[in-house]
């Protein structure tokens, strides 16, 4: 156990010497000067990014200097205020919302088959 042991210890301490043999010869193809220039276009990059975003965020016609604060607080509270359940009752009184307007799920069974177009068949419910 011992011999297997000192045979795996000399084999890592030669991969770690080659490991920094390669390292070594790796880093002089790094130039520090070159890393931090890219760092900063990149940095500029995202800056001219965001004045985009910002550019493109605005609202146009919007004059954000005639927006009364408490009008925005006041609706809001209303909003708070009101009563879903309520809402929900007037949705009641919407013809078009009742269920008994939609039509009926099929029933038939699938055939295997293709329609006119070439694509699978599809069940037609029943009147």
């Amino acid at each position: 156990f011992m011999v297997e042991s000192m045979k795996d210890t000399v084999q890592t301490v030669d991969t770690m010497k080659t490991s920094a043999k390669t390292m070594k010869k790796e880093f002089k193809k790094i130039n520090i000067d070159k890393i931090e220039d890219l760092q900063d276009d990149i940095q500029d990059l995202m800056y001219d990014h965001e004045e985009v975003q910002d550019v493109m965020g605005r609202a146009l016609g919007m004059d954000y200097d005639d927006i009364d604060e408490d009008e925005l607080d006041g609706e809001l509270a209303a909003l708070d205020d009101l009563d879903l359940e309520d809402l929900e009752n007037e949705a009641d009184e919407y013809d078009y919302l009742k269920t008994s307007k939609l039509p009926s799920a099929p029933t038939a069974e699938v055939k295997a088959g293709k329609n006119q177009y070439g694509l699978p068949a599809v069940p037609v419910a029943e009147p």
